[in-house]
């Protein structure tokens, strides 16, 4: 019995030794993020916060992530690429923004990491790590992404890991390369200076850990922290109902055709507190910026931010770390939009992370309904003006990340103006921005009646209005989507808006931009631009009617949509009851597809009424082609499926296309095609 009380006492002792350190390790880190924050130059970084910190074992875990401060998505991406790489001597930084050479590590050209080796008594301890989003690496657009580039060679500079500081000494040769091929070095300078410091602060920090408490002390509790956290995350993912949730997701189309793209998930709750995502099926790499380069990777956190999130809100108690990521397998397919191979373009990587996200909330939904929030608007126009191209001290500004709403879920209304996969992302101040552009912002406000419908709403989107006050300015807007395919209901709520942009020039009609990255604006100009908001959960018909009448006298929604969509007659500014009464007495159909228990939207349900079996034949069909003409492939079908008329597609008429195209290419794919007509 003495000696249950005694390892009763050591556990509860290591358990709290733990979280002390855990939190040490934070201070650490929040201390890290508040050196970039303050030290930066470019807007996107300074008042965006588009950056990250963190301390990470010499086998590349991250062990400490800041909570509140710069880009927490991209929390627990496996390192060993660099850590393990390296010949580490005290004062060292090495940096690199390459996608391919680090196997995932490094998601697009943008992201400049750069890691400084913590030294103890000689022996490296662990490394700590920044990365900033360089608003310029050099490439075609200012901003370095458009979403039509084809290749990343097209999307700026490139650099496998290298030594920009070699035991404390600037290596120049290294910096000027890069500086020489970027569009702001002295900003991206500025920076890059704000990492180094951070990083020296981090070596300082630990260095004074170990002193304090010995080196073997704070190593132990670095593993320690990812073993708690791991147990944690088993604690809530056992929860789940064990099983498998299949979902799927799409792109409207790949910005060089009209093929969407389609994102396949199969989530299997293990029962063991593991799961696994399964993206089987999921479509080739595309000929745009839109594919993740994950490097195929067993663990990744943009293809599983939505399980850590449901894990970090389910678990008061947890760290954020890597520990989350044990836990979460990932199954990738080769090639793919979600695991890209050399050299495909990944700029605006981020837009298929935020379907992705979506998508495993789907999966999510039917096993756990209501208890996560359903789709956001899924967008998020990264806006920048540049006046790079006029010589001199020219500028690449980021104007403003523009998103929408986030989903409503069984149990709250979705937030307006913020979508849960980019919410680390700030706005950046009207004030900054005229300060720093040749813009004058005219509107910034929430978009009305955007909102998926349902008892509980989604989120309203932004409405965003620059007036370009220089007529030789031009406007970078990546990120464009959703302006077919809204972001999805459930549980009788109902899809949301689409997105969009216009432009408006003096004395002219207003015309509709497109999907264009890049856009030369007319001096006075005013461009608009919008997302949409979040999907419904639930019947509209049973919202709270005060709730309806509120948003009302918000001028969020319309007496008119309030009526028609809600059932709820507002009438001086106060519920009319028994007008109300009368329109929801009958419980009306109020539009809208529900495809088990889904809402997607009328423009999404057409594609699938017309081409749903077409694309889980492709789908099938695809894997058997090179790799190089999956895409072409997949393409040339969709062509001749609509060559023969408006469809639907039936098995038959699929299989002779998918023949056709297979007898084209010259590849043997005659079994595959008899497999996938069956």
């Amino acid at each position: 019995m003495a000696n249950d009380i005694a390892g009763a006492r050591t556990k509860a002792q290591d358990a709290i030794g733990v979280e002390v350190f855990a939190n040490l390790f934070k201070a650490v880190v929040d201390e890290m993020a508040w050196v970039v924050l303050r030290s930066s130059h470019t807007t996107f970084v300074k008042e965006t916060q588009d950056f990250g910190v963190a301390l990470v074992t010499p086998e590349g875990e991250m062990f400490a992530y800041p909570y509140g401060s710069g880009a927490t998505v991209l929390m627990g991406v496996a390192m060993d690429s660099v850590t393990q790489g390296i010949a580490w001597e005290e004062g060292d930084v090495v940096i690199t923004n390459d996608p391919y050479a680090t196997r995932g590590m490094v998601m697009h050209l943008n992201d400049i990491y750069a890691f400084r080796p913590v030294f103890v008594d000689g022996e490296l301890l662990c490394l700590a790590w920044t990365f900033i989003h360089c608003t310029d690496v050099g490439g075609y657009a200012p901003g370095s992404i458009d979403m039509q580039n084809s290749e990343v060679f097209q999307e700026g500079l490139r650099m496998r890991p290298v030594k920009l500081f070699k035991r404390g000494v600037l290596n120049e040769e290294v910096w000027n390369l890069f500086a020489d091929n970027c569009r702001i070095p002295s900003l991206n300078w500025g920076d890059m200076t704000a990492c180094v410091a951070a990083l020296t602060k981090a070596e300082t920090r630990m260095q004074r850990l170990a002193e304090r408490y010995g080196r073997g002390e704070v190593r132990r509790a670095m593993y320690a922290t990812l073993d708690r956290t791991e147990a944690l995350t088993r604690t809530v993912l056992s929860q789940l109902p064990q099983g498998s949730y299949t979902f799927t997701e799409y792109f409207e189309d790949d910005y060089v055709s009209d093929v969407p793209v389609r994102i396949v998930v199969k989530l299997t709750v293990r029962g063991d507190g593991t799961i696994e995502l399964d993206y089987t099926g999921s479509d080739p790499q595309v000929r745009a910026a839109l594919n993740l380069p994950t490097g195929n990777m067993n663990h990744h956190p943009f293809l599983a931010m939505s399980a850590v999130n449901y894990v970090v809100t389910k678990s008061e108690a947890i760290h954020i770390n890597a520990g989350i990521l044990r836990c979460i397998d990932l199954v990738l397919p080769e090639a793919s939009v979600v695991n890209a191979s050399f050299p495909a373009a990944c700029g605006m990587r981020f837009t298929t992370a935020m379907r992705v996200h979506d998508l495993v909330l789907g999966a999510l939904t039917k096993a756990i309904p209501g208890k996560v929030p359903v789709a956001g608007s899924g967008v998020l126009v990264v806006t920048y003006i540049s006046t790079s191209e006029l010589g001199g001290a020219g500028r690449v500004v980021v104007a403003n990340p523009v998103s929408g709403g986030s989903g409503a879920s069984g149990e709250r209304d979705g937030i307006s103006g913020a979508e849960m996969s980019v919410a680390f992302l700030r706005n950046v101040p009207v004030e900054v921005l005229e300060a720093e552009a040749p813009v004058v912002v005219r509107r910034f406000s929430l978009a009305p009646d955007s909102e998926g419908p349902g008892k509980y709403r989604g989120g309203f989107g932004v409405a965003y209005e620059l007036e370009i006050k220089h007529p030789s300015a031009v406007v970078v807007m990546r990120g464009k989507d959703r302006q077919r395919f809204c972001a999805w209901g459930a549980g009788g709520g109902l899809a949301s808006t689409t997105s969009g942009n216009i432009g408006t020039r003096r004395n002219s009609q207003s015309h509709d931009i497109g999907k264009r990255t890049v856009y030369r604006a007319e001096l006075g100009e005013v461009i608009r631009l919008w997302g949409g908001g979040g999907g419904g959960f639930g019947n509209p018909f049973e919202r709270d009617s005060e709730m309806v009448a509120a948003d009302v006298a918000a001028g969020l929604v319309s007496p008119e949509r309030a009526r028609e969509i809600y059932g709820v007659a507002v009438a001086n500014g106060a519920v009319d009851a028994k007008a109300t009464a009368t329109l929801r007495g009958p419980q009306r159909d109020i539009g809208g597809d529900s495809l088990g228990g889904f809402d997607f939207g009328l423009a999404r349900t057409e594609w699938e009424r017309v081409h749903g079996l077409a694309a889980e034949r492709i789908a099938a069909w695809l894997p058997g082609l090179p790799v190089a003409v999956r895409r072409y492939a997949q393409a040339d079908v969709y062509r001749r499926l609509h060559e023969t008329g408006p469809g639907p597609y039936k098995a038959d008429a699929v299989a002779v296309a998918l023949t056709e195209v297979g007898a084209a290419l010259g590849a043997q794919t005659s079994a595959v095609v008899q497999h996938a007509a069956q």
